[in-house]
């Protein structure tokens, strides 16, 4: 099976995280090609490179899987696709096994397991969640799915993020927020547990939530955007 993980890192802040991530996903991660959206200036050790000008936030976040799509011919090079965070790196030995499923795999968000979370609840936004489904909540930092399977959900949230912004509307957490409606109608075929987008420094606590998980995927603490 080839496998891709994709990569967004533009601005000067974040081109500092590019190597290590890579390093860490070649000393951890099962066998990949990385494909990498940047403007930095630097040579880095990737499969696919792609010269992309930065949107600062939120609109990096926001249009990340307009930015994907634009790469179609490159995706379906492959039979299954991950999307990353790039402020991560890996911590522990993961297997295919781990991570593959024959849909979308999706990452439980480490600070609202069992919860409801934050979904966007404007009921003008194609991102609504109403108030009082018991939805689980997915965190945007991590995730992924067939290379079939994750295309379509490209094209809905690319879709979607179009139709808010003719409306004036930016949903409360952006691309997380899309995802989250997505996976309501079409549930992940594979859930991750918070192993996979652990934040660094909580010592398996986050907030008043005492469950731990060991630290497979660790999202790095940054300073403001």
């Amino acid at each position: 099976m080839k496998v891709a993980i994709l990569l967004i890192a533009t601005g000067e802040k974040y081109h500092q995280y590019i190597d290590p991530y890579l390093e860490s996903a070649e000393k951890f991660l099962f066998p990949h090609d990385a494909i990498l959206w940047t403007d930095s200036p630097m040579a880095h050790r990737v499969r696919h490179r792609f010269t992309k000008e930065a949107f600062g936030y939120p609109d990096e976040t926001l249009m990340r899987y307009h930015t994907f799509l634009e790469q179609m011919p490159t995706l379906f090079e492959y039979d299954f696709l991950l999307y990353s965070d790039v402020d991560m790196l890996w911590a522990a030995p993961v297997t295919e096994d781990e991570v593959v499923s024959n849909g979308i795999t999706a990452t439980l968000h480490p600070g609202y397991v069992g919860r409801v979370g934050t979904p966007e609840r404007r009921p003008q936004s194609m991102a609504y969640i109403p108030l009082g489904t018991q939805n689980k909540y997915f965190c945007g930092g991590f995730n992924g799915g067939t290379v079939q399977a994750f295309t379509s959900m490209a094209i809905y949230i690319k879709s979607c993020v179009e139709i808010d912004a003719r409306k004036g509307i930016t949903p409360v957490w952006h691309d997380e927020s899309y995802l989250n409606r997505y996976l309501l109608d079409y549930p992940p075929a594979r859930i991750l547990t918070p192993s996979f987008c652990w934040p660094e420094g909580c010592n398996g606590n986050y907030c008043d939530w005492p469950e731990s998980y060991p630290a497979k995927l660790v999202a790095l603490t940054k300073g403001p955007r």
